[in-house]
């Protein structure tokens, strides 16, 4: 197709992160039957990446010099409503002919919605929001129908993270036929080949010792991801496993006072590593890893579960996790366990610790992992989504 005839696309998204990145990227190489846009309402995410974008994204900065973190807060929507106005202008004049708009959380994208509508551009809203921690309390329940049905009824379609996606937007009306898969995805090459130089720098930078075993969390350390909980249920397997340590990677408010409580005795066993800003760092310390644990009381997907399993890892996770949901077999790779429930998780550690078993349960991890995949692809959902919108044949 002649290059001038591709349609054009955009994909609004708040901030640049790896994993979109990656997506982004894929589209490019796979879908050169369009011309992509990657449009950002904010210049810098909340966690400082390290990022090596793939050419040819065409970024656009709608909001330069500014941090994604506050994109919700209130005070900010007179300025996000007017950025909105603005992507909108843009839209119209590069011709665009089909958005992704990621969120519906603030009023500069509900701005971009209606007004796609109203323009007659197709619009495609991505939500990552997952039925089992869809709890709001009567009251708002009934403000909340009717805010995400506005949302539904006024998109094209909808693209979701995994089963629990679907079956949330499925609650606000969303139909079959406008529901297209589209999961967080990291770039698993970075995961699946790890060279042995990286290896050695990073086992020296975090001092991770041969011969021991070790469970990994990956994330932020605030209230809803439960490292306590973590800590808590490995302070209790310890002595049962005592060629067992603990890797955490991530950094937040909780970090320092959670390790301070540890008990001396086992503050030698627990790494702690910090913000990471690089996947191919991460990726090498889960290569010394043999289970990944995600114990969040919320996890709408959990894009660090598809990153483990593609390292061969045994998966533990709360039952709220979409991709825990989606990926683990319990018993077979790994094990879900019912949110902030301390003995069941403790429970599981020891089970997926057992000699023998942890290596049964990483081989199936990418095996199961594999099989997801070929359902569960986002450019795949992508290109599906263009010809239901007519923008491809």
């Amino acid at each position: 197709m002649n290059t001038e005839q591709r349609p054009r696309i955009a994909i609004i998204s708040n901030s640049q992160t790896p994993y979109r990145m990656h997506v982004h990227g894929r589209i490019v190489r796979e879908l050169n039957e369009v011309e992509l846009f990657s449009v950002f309402t904010h210049e810098f995410s909340n966690s400082p990446w390290r990022l090596h974008p793939s050419p040819g994204l065409q970024p656009v900065y709608m909001g330069q010099g500014e941090k994604s973190e506050k994109q919700s807060h209130w005070s900010n929507q007179r300025n996000e409503w007017a950025k909105g106005g603005a992507v909108l202008k843009w839209l119209v004049q590069n011709a665009v002919r089909f958005v992704l708009l990621e969120g519906y959380n603030d009023f500069g994208r509900l701005r971009i919605l209606h007004g796609c509508r109203r323009l007659r551009i197709p619009c495609f809203v991505f939500g990552d929001s997952n039925i089992l921690a869809d709890r709001p309390a009567p009251w708002k329940a009934a403000i909340k129908r009717r805010f995400v049905g506005w949302v539904v009824r006024c998109a094209t379609g909808i693209f979701y993270c995994g089963k629990l996606g679907r079956q949330y937007f499925q609650r606000y009306g969303a139909e079959e036929k406008r529901l297209f898969s589209f999961p967080y995805e990291p770039d698993y090459s970075t995961f699946e080949n790890v060279p042995e130089a990286r290896l050695q720098t990073v086992r020296q930078a975090y001092t991770v010792q041969p011969g021991r075993r070790y469970l990994i969390f990956s994330g932020r350390f605030v209230p809803v991801k439960r490292v306590d909980l973590l800590l808590q249920a490995f302070v209790e397997v310890a002595a049962q496993r005592p060629e067992w340590d603990l890797i955490l990677i991530g950094d937040g408010p909780l970090r320092e006072p959670l390790l301070e409580k540890l008990p001396p005795a086992l503050r030698d066993r627990v790494i702690s590593t910090g913000f990471i800003p690089d996947a191919a760092t991460v990726a090498a310390l889960y290569q010394f890893g043999s289970v990944l644990v995600l114990p969040s009381d919320f996890e709408p997907w959990g894009v660090v579960v598809t990153e483990a399993a593609m390292s061969s890892l045994a998966l533990i996770c709360s039952s709220v996790t979409g991709a825990g949901v989606e990926l683990i077999q319990d018993g077979i790779n790994g094990h879900l366990f019912p949110a902030g429930d301390a003995a069941a998780l403790r429970d599981a550690l020891l089970d997926a610790t057992l000699p023998g078993k942890t290596e049964r349960m990483r081989t199936a991890s990418r095996e199961i992992l594999n099989k997801w995949r070929q359902t569960s692809d986002p450019v795949k959902s992508l290109r599906a989504a263009l010809r239901f919108a007519g923008t491809l044949p």
